[in-house]
This record gives structure tokens, sequence and C-alpha cells, in this order.
């Protein structure tokens, strides 16, 4: 027979397997819902004239990441790879939205201005760092059991597999302090 406390750690130990599921599924959603601003960025530097590459804004951002995931307890040089290639992804999304424009330009539609966006999309990058801190420190890995879950929550338009891999590559080599 089992006890209120027999039953209670049986519950537990069955949902904690669909914490951890849940715990992933928000981290790839704060990276889809990242990449989901690479319209505006992209609208708003062609309607500016500004280049998609800017490398001192990049290098900006990468510092503040890297700090920030030190503060998570992350190691800096295994997010390193993680950040650039979110960056590389996101420029791709933003060229090919470009290139689209060419020859359909986007009617009835204004972007968003950059500084809303870097704002918002730092606040998402910060976010997701300290959820997969949180996922880390948990003892639940991002492994390649999991990405057809990432594949599938990370939805944009013109981003590729060949993004979507390269990120999840770098994800899952990301380690704690």
């Amino acid at each position: 027979m089992i006890t209120k406390y027999g039953f209670l750690a049986l519950s537990l130990t069955l949902i904690m397997p669909v914490a951890q599921a849940d715990d992933k599924t928000q981290l790839f959603a704060q990276i889809n819902q990242r990449l989901s601003f690479m319209k505006d960025v992209a609208g708003y530097k062609a309607a500016n004239h500004q280049p998609i590459e800017d490398l001192q804004q990049e290098g900006r951002v990468s510092v503040l990441t890297l700090s920030s995931a030190e503060k998570f307890g992350l190691q800096p040089a295994s997010v390193k790879p993680f950040v650039k290639a979110q960056m590389d992804a996101a420029k791709a999304i933003q060229y090919r939205y470009r290139a689209d424009w060419l020859s359909k330009p986007e009617a009835k539609w204004t972007p968003l201005s950059l500084p809303v966006v870097r704002e918002k999309v730092g606040q998402l990058s910060t976010d997701s760092l300290q959820q997969l801190a949180k996922v880390l420190k948990a003892g639940n890995p991002i492994n390649e059991n999991d990405r057809s879950t990432f594949n599938v929550l990370i939805s944009q338009h013109n981003i590729t597999e060949n993004d979507k891999a390269l990120i999840f590559d770098a994800l899952k080599n990301v380690t704690l302090k």
C-alpha cells in the first residue's frame, strides 16, 4: 500500500521530466521570439539605408551577453559560439528579407524603431541565458534528443534548417562554470 508520502514522491517523479521539458520549451520559445524581431531590424535598416552587418554593435552585444552569462553561472567561452550563431542566423534572416523586398516590397507595414527592437532583443537574450542556466543547473543539459522540439519551436519566416542547426549545435555545447 502506498502512503500519502509515497504517492507524493511518485507524483513528483512523474512530473519532473515534464517540468524540465517545459523549461527547455521556454528557452526555445525565447530564442524564437528573439529571432522574430529580425524582420523589424531588416525593415528599419532598409528604410534608413543602413547595412545589415554592424560589427561595432555585434561587439557591444557580445561583451554584454558574455558578462550576463557569467553572472548566471555559465561558462563565457562556451556561450560565445552560441551568441555568434544567433547573430549569424539573425543576419541571414535579415538578408533574406531584404532580398525578398527587392521583388515584392512589404505593403502597409512599418518596422519598429531600431532602439526599441534592440532593447527587446537584449532583454530576450538576457532572459534566454538565465533560462539556459536554470536548465543546466537542474542537471538537464540540451542534447540531441531536444533537436526536434527546437526545430519545431524555432519557426520564423526566412530561417533555414541550416540556421537552426547552427544555433542548436552551439546551444547544446554551452556549459556551466
